[in-house]
């Protein structure tokens, strides 16, 4: 029984309380990474964001959620969710060093592994489709460019609830991907919310032409290659 115990790692992810994406993605892709165990922890969606005057996260749900996964003996931990290039990079880059300090086990997020995924090819001509409204889509953007990712267009869907995310087709989603990439010549496409069926639009067929980059799977693989390290 040891003997199998020892020889499987896991990875933890926190998602907000209302995505209904991730654990269907993670259960793909993890499919061909028989000896990997996935394990997930919720936080608020409601409750991420302090009530101070800088946009920070309420530390105390991502707390709770990542003893429990620590208790589970994961080898990584994935905050699996975009909400960190809404509040600035530094956000996320502060949760991962606390979670560190406090469990001992490496922390990445999505939105600093998208960071690191689209500075590796500053060549790309990148487009972003968000969840929100136009001016959260802007926001967005602004927040990348910061980081030196040049970003050509973008396409918002104007969903306010989060849970609606999670709700829109695949086929819906894939043509609001191929019209982006049609009308301004892009060569990736990021489907910005880890609610949404970015992942699915991703294996669905379209355009050869162009790279669609999925939320949920950039932080998946972003913890798998965390856990591979830290097991070397």
């Amino acid at each position: 029984m040891s003997e199998i115990a020892s020889s499987r790692r896991a990875i933890g992810l926190i998602v907000p309380s209302s995505n209904r994406v991730v654990e269907r993605v993670a259960g793909q892709l993890l499919a061909g990474y028989p000896d990997i165990d996935c394990c997930i922890a919720r936080v608020p969606y409601g409750g991420i964001v302090g009530a101070g005057s800088i946009p920070a996260y309420r530390l105390e749900p991502f707390d709770t959620a990542a003893t429990l996964l620590a208790d589970a003996g994961v080898d990584a931990i994935c905050w699996n969710a975009t909400r960190g290039a809404a509040l600035g990079f530094d956000a996320d880059r502060d949760l991962c060093r606390r979670i560190e300090d406090r469990t001992g086990i490496p922390a990445v997020t999505t939105s600093l592994a998208a960071v690191e995924l689209l500075i590796a090819e500053p060549s790309r001509r990148i487009g972003f489709v968000t969840q929100g409204d136009e001016a959260e889509s802007l926001d967005i953007l602004r927040r990348f460019r910061s980081q030196g990712i040049d970003i050509v267009d973008h396409s918002w869907l104007g969903i306010v609830n989060n849970l609606d995310a999670a709700r829109v087709g695949c086929r819906t989603l894939l043509a609001e991907v191929q019209d982006l990439a049609a009308r301004s010549s892009l060569d990736t496409v990021v489907i910005w919310s880890t609610n949404l069926s970015g992942y699915a639009a991703r294996l669905s067929e379209h355009d050869a032409a162009f790279t669609i980059l999925d939320s949920a799977e950039i932080g998946i693989i972003a913890a798998l290659s965390s856990a591979a390290e830290r097991t070397r």
